[in-house]
Order: C-alpha cells, then structure tokens, then sequence
C-alpha cells in the first residue's frame, strides 16, 4: 500500500533455545542486605498516602497489581485504588491532567509528551519490565508456506521467505495498540531489517489489544504486535500463529515503565520514591518461578485482565507454544520471556537488571522516533543528553536502589553488540547520527546529518 499513516478505528473501541536457565529460588543477590525495618523511616514522611495508579490490563502490570495484592504498597504506608484504562491514549490523559498519580505506561510514552504536541513534562521513573512481546500472523500466512522464525537457519533464510510473502499479497495490513508502544516500534524495525517499509508497503492500523484476535479472524489484519497474553490469543481461538517473540527482535528491550508528572514527583519526592521501592519488590517478587501459577491467577481476576488464567500462566514460565498448527504443537522454553528484575541470561549481568533505566534505550528510542518522523525535530538534537536526563531520569532511581541495596550498573550507556538485534546491526549509543545514516529505510523527510 503506498500511503504513510495510522488509520485509528476509534469507532470499533478504543525462543530461540540457548538461554540458560533463569535463575530461581532467592533473587536477593542484587541485594546486600534484607530491608527489614520500617521503609519510611530511610524515606522520611509520606506527603500523600491515597494514590491512583494507572493501568492497561496486559501481563507487564503484574508489579502493579502484585503489589497490591502482596502488600508491598502496604509495606510502604501506601494505598492504592487502580484505574484500568482502555488504551495508553488515556493513561496518557489521565496522567497529563493528574487525574492519575502514576501509572503503567509504554517507555516512549514520556519522550512523546515532552517532544511532541503536547510538551507536558511527564517522566519515566522506572522501568516494569524487560521483553514481553510478540508479532502474530494470520493463519493465512502458515498456508502459504510462512512459518516461525525459529524454524529457519537464520535471519537471512527467514528474510527472503517473509519478503516473498509480503510483495506475494496485494494487500498487507497489521494491527498495533499504539504507534508508541513498544511492540509498534519493533515492528517497524523488523519490517524494516527486511527490506519491507512499514509506511509505504504495509498498513498500520490501530486498534484495542482485546480486539487484535477479532480483527485477524475477519481478515482485516494479516498480523499484529502486542504484548502478553494478547500475544496467545491467537493460538487459542486458533486464528493465527506467533512468528516472532520481541526477545528475538531485540534482546533485553525495554518495554513498559512506570511514568508519573515531573511535578507531580517534585511535590511528592518521598511518595514517589517510596512507591518505585514497593514496586521494585514487587518486580523482584514476580521473577520467582514459584510464584507464577499464582500470579496467573490473581491477574486472571476481572478487576484485572479479566482473562482465563491458561491464557496468562505461559508467558510468565516460559513454556510458550508458537502455533496451533502442528499435531504435537511443541512447547519451547523461553524463561525469559519477561523479564520483571533479573534472570540470569547471556545478555543480562550482574548488576545490571531490567528495571535500571538504561540512558542507552532512550537514546535508541530517540533515534527511532525520528527516523520515523514522529516528533517536530527531523535531526538528531545537540542537546540530546540534557533531553534525555530531564524525560528518564536516572538519579532518583540510584537514591532508591541504594536504600534498597540493590547494586546498579555504574555506566549510563550499554553498547548492544551484533548479536542482541535482529538483523545483527550493533548499536553504539555513543554514535546515533551514525546509527541512523546506517538505515536506508526511513520517512522520507527525515534527516540525519552527519
């Protein structure tokens, strides 16, 4: 389809193997010391104790919702109503007009508040968790031959049987919760490590994550990217198959963050910080195997995800199944399917864990929203450090680690070697203007000086 937009449909509602092993039982070697006493008293006095925190029922709102079902807000003086929400349209609007406290939010979702039309001072604090997300296609496509990319001998083999598929059809169109989420941004990438361009081959639409499945059984869409457990819903209903974890896409990637207003933390910084070490708990808490079954159940519930709990429990422990399509339909084990605070993985290491704030994943984010021409500026800024600080801030994350003894990595930037992308470009968060005048396949007025 040669047309570059999103077409919102607001009127329809708004493994490979070789990972080692996670590591279970006791994930307290981040940590030098148990905090036993009283939290508050490291933290001081709570300016507020009632909170409403937002969320979008998927699994990475587990921390939210296990801390408040285990008591870690408890632990820390804190009470917390919850507000489900439709869409990251309106967590965004709940937080911009403070109806919101905090909330579960995609990681580019403060980037495209400060950078974007609305120049609302909305931070990221925190992140929820690492991976977590799939591409599903259509069962159309296992008919013509396309199957999982770990049935290939490589990215190179996989590449020409999915570019033959796309330019085989007249039409190609998936599907997508936000054109800022994660899974949106990944799915470009993908596309674009392909040769196929996602604003001049394909088309984009937007719909509700709970709407995908339907959407792909009236063949509206061939496919779609989401995170867990939309990302079985297909497999379930039978209508389609997993042809891509974002594990695959790009190892160890940032997915959802806890964001709250800049002033809103500036009026609160003892709340603030106190809800990001409950929430830290919680993520230490949901990386325990032992725990999942149980997790899939309290997540399960409707004043949660409101979702058969079978659909859930998989992308927690990692038995995950790609297709419907086969007699046997075999489990794959990908434990690291999501990853809330650390497994021990060939790309995570000691002290570096999924919920540090990595400056390098912001840089990426940034060079992808202007590849794609999604912010006012076509070039990469001068100022990109003092952006970037100011959005995802990494101070007061060190303050409450520290009173957590949870050690952190001692770099801000984290070079991503060939193996941790897809198509093996590396990443040099140092160079991002050579990053981006390596890719050929971009918005058409986008511009990257060197």
């Amino acid at each position: 389809m040669k047309r570059r937009q999103f077409i919102k449909y607001s009127s329809l509602g708004t493994a490979s193997l070789g990972i080692t092993a996670c590591v279970q039982g006791n994930l307290d070697f981040l940590r030098s010391s148990e905090t036993s006493l009283n939290p508050n008293n490291k933290f001081g006095s709570l300016e507020k104790t009632n909170l409403i925190l937002g969320f979008v029922p998927t699994t990475d709102a587990a921390p939210l919702i296990i801390a408040q079902e285990k008591g870690f807000f408890q632990r820390y003086g804190l009470k917390v109503t919850f507000k489900r929400r439709s869409s990251w349209e309106v967590i965004e609007k709940g937080l911009l007009s403070w109806q919101l406290d905090a909330a579960q939010a995609p990681f580019a979702l403060p980037m495209f508040a400060q950078l974007g039309k609305h120049k609302a001072p909305l931070i990221s604090l925190m992140n929820l968790n690492l991976n977590g997300s799939a591409i599903t296609f259509t069962k159309k496509a296992w008919e013509k031959g396309l199957r999982p990319f770990l049935n290939y001998n490589n990215f190179r083999d996989f590449e020409r049987s999915f570019r033959q598929y796309i330019r085989g059809s007249s039409q190609t169109r998936f599907a997508i919760d936000s054109p800022i989420s994660m899974d949106a941004y990944l799915l470009r990438y993908w596309l674009a490590a392909m040769g196929v361009d996602p604003d001049r081959e394909v088309g984009l639409l937007e719909f509700q994550a709970r709407q995908l499945t339907y959407k792909l059984q009236a063949r509206m869409i061939e496919g779609y990217s989401i995170s867990a457990p939309w990302t079985r819903s297909a497999i379930i209903e039978n209508t389609g198959f997993i042809i891509n974890i974002s594990r695959d896409i790009w190892q160890g990637h940032p997915n959802k963050i806890l964001a709250a207003m800049d002033g809103w933390v500036k009026k609160h910084p003892v709340t603030a910080r106190s809800l990001m070490a409950a929430l830290l708990e919680a993520c230490q808490y949901c990386d325990h195997q032992r725990h999942h079954r149980e997790m899939a159940e309290i997540l399960a519930k409707s004043q949660y995800l409101n979702l058969d709990r079978t659909l859930i429990e998989p992308t927690l422990n990692g038995q995950y199944t790609y297709t419907n399509n086969t007699p046997n339909n075999k489990l794959v084990e990908i434990p690291d399917f999501t990853i809330f605070h650390y497994q021990d993985t060939p790309y995570l290491k000691i002290p570096d864990h999924a919920n540090y704030p990595w400056r390098s994943h912001a840089v990426w984010l940034l060079t992808q929203m202007i590849r794609w021409n999604q912010l006012e500026t076509t070039s990469y800024p001068k100022d990109a450090d003092r952006i970037l600080d100011r959005i995802y801030p990494i101070s007061i994350y060190k303050e409450v680690a520290k009173v957590l003894n949870i050690r952190i990595p001692s770099e801000l930037m984290k070079f991503e070697p060939t193996n941790a992308f897809i198509d093996g470009r590396p990443f040099d968060p140092s160079q991002p203007l050579v990053y981006l005048n390596q890719f050929s396949i971009r918005a058409s007025n986008s511009q990257f000086p060197v």
